[in-house]
C-alpha cells in the first residue's frame, strides 16, 4: 500500500528524556491506523507532532509527498478529535460544528451547509440549535467529530475519543465510528490504550512501547504472531513459563523442554535470529490454547488450580506449575480449586510463543 501519510524518523524529547524516538510509521490512503500501548509509551505526542501541536526535534511528516512538518496546524488540512472534545458548552451545537469554518474564507451560506453536512455525517440531522449542555456524552462526541470533519479535512486524528463513555456505548460507537470513516474514505490516525477498540476500529494496529514501535500490522497478526514478549502480554492475555529450546526447524517452531518436564512446541518471533538449541526461553500461552488433559504424559504439565473466573461464555482456570503460572480457558467444572491438573496443548505451536532469556553458557 502506497503511504499518504508517511511518519519519517519522529524523535520529540521533553526536559532531555524522549517521549518518541525514532517512530517510522507509513498509513495508507482511506485506512484507519491505530496507535496503541500503555499510558507514557508516546501515542498522543504522536499525535500532536502530526496535528502540529507538537514540533519533533528530528525527523519528518509527510502528507501525499508534501513535507508539513514545519506547518501550523491549520494549514495541515488534518482534522482532530480530542479526548475531551473540547466543545464550547456556551454555543450551539451548530455554532461548535462550524468554529474555524468563517476564517476558512468561506461564505456563510458554504458554512451552513457544511455545518449541516456534518451533523447528518454523524447522525444528528436538525441538532445545530441545541445546547451542548442538553446532549448525552455519545452525542456530544459526535459533535466533537462533525466539527473535525466540517473543513473537510485530508486525515482524521482521534485522540482516546470514546474514553469518556460508558462500556456499551463505547462498542456502539466505536462501531459507528468505523463504519462512517469507512464510508466517508478518510485517512485516520486513532489512538487508544484499549486493544478490543483498536481490534475493532483498525486495518493496522501499531503497537507502541516507550516511544517507540514494537510492531505494525493487522490486529489478527500481532495476536497470533507477536514480535516481541511485550506484544504478546499486552494484546490478549498469556501466562508464562520457563524452558529450554531442544530443537528448531526451518519453520521457526521450537521444540522446548519445560521446568515441569513436559516438551512442548512454540512459534518463535518472526523477527531476528531464532533462539538456538539449549537456549532458555519463556513461553507466553494463550488461555485458549491450552486444555486439561484425562491423563498425563510427555506433552503435559502438571500443577494445582489456584484461580477460577467466569469470563462470559467461557471460565478462565489458573493454573501454578513449575516454572511459572498458565491460564487454561475451559467450560464449568472442568476443575476444582486445589486439584492437580494436567494441561495440553490444544493445538501447539498455535498460541504458544518462545522468546530467549539466554542461551546456554552466557550469565544470567
Amino acid at each position: 500500500m502506497q503511504a499518504f501519510l508517511e511518519l519519517d524518523h519522529l524523535t520529540r524529547t521533553f526536559a532531555g528524556t524522549p517521549a518518541v524516538h525514532e517512530l517510522s510509521l507509513s498509513v495508507g490512503e482511506h485506512e484507519i491506523v491505530t496507535l496503541l500501548g500503555p499510558s507514557g509509551c508516546g501515542k498522543t505526542t504522536t499525535l500532536r507532532m502530526i496535528a502540529g501541536f507538537e514540533t519533533p526535534n528530528s525527523g519528518r511528516i509527510v502528507l501525499d509527498g508534501r513535507d508539513v512538518t514545519q506547518l501550523p496546524p491549520q494549514k495541515r488540512g488534518f482534522g482532530m478529535v480530542f479526548q475531551h472534545y473540547a466543545l464550547f458548552p456556551h454555543m450551539s451545537v451548530g455554532a461548535n460544528v462550524a468554529f474555524g469554518l468563517e476564517t476558512a474564507g468561506l461564505t456563510r451560506a458554504e458554512v451552513d451547509e457544511r455545518v449541516t453536512g456534518a451533523l447528518e455525517l454523524v447522525q444528528l440531522p436538525g441538532a445545530g440549535d441545541r445546547s451542548i449542555g442538553s446532549l448525552s456524552g455519545g452525542q456530544q462526541q459526535r459533535v466533537a467529530l462533525a466539527r473535525a470533519l466540517a473543513p473537510q479535512p485530508k486525515v482524521l486524528l482521534l485522540d482516546e475519543p470514546l474514553s469518556n463513555l460508558d462500556a456499551a456505548l463505547r462498542e456502539q460507537t466505536r462501531r459507528e465510528l468505523r463504519t462512517l470513516v469507512k464510508e466517508i474514505g478518510i485517512t485516520t490516525v486513532y489512538v487508544t490504550h484499549d486493544q478490543e477498540e483498536a481490534f475493532d476500529l483498525s486495518d493496522r494496529i501499531a503497537v507502541m512501547r516507550e516511544g517507540r514501535l514494537e510492531q505494525l500490522g493487522p490486529a489478527e497478526d500481532l495476536y497470533h504472531g507477536p514480535a516481541s514478549e511485550f506484544v504478546a502480554t499486552f494484546l490478549g492475555r498469556a501466562g508464562a513459563v520457563t524452558g529450554r529450546v531442544e530443537t528448531i526447524d526451518r519453520g521457526r517452531i521450537a521444540t522446548c523442554r519445560l521446568a515441569g518436564g513436559a516438551k512442548w512446541k512454540a512459534l518463535t518471533p518472526a523477527a531476528g535470529g531464532p533462539p538456538q538449541p539449549g537456549a532458555e526461553v519463556k513461553l507466553l500461552a494463550r488461555p485458549e490454547a491450552l486444555a486439561f488433559a484425562d491423563r498425563a504424559d510427555q506433552g503435559t504439565l502438571r500443577g494445582e488450580l489456584k484461580d477460577l473466573r467466569f469470563a462470559g461464555s467461557v471460565y478462565v482456570y489458573t493454573v501454578a506449575v513449575e516454572g511459572g503460572e498458565l491460564e487454561v480457558q475451559g467450560g464449568a467444572d472442568e476443575a476444582r480449586l486445589g486439584d492437580v491438573v494436567a494441561v495440553v496443548p490444544r493445538s501447539a505451536p498455535t498460541g504458544i510463543f518462545a522468546f530467549t532469556v539466554r542461551s546456554l553458557g552466557q550469565d544470567p
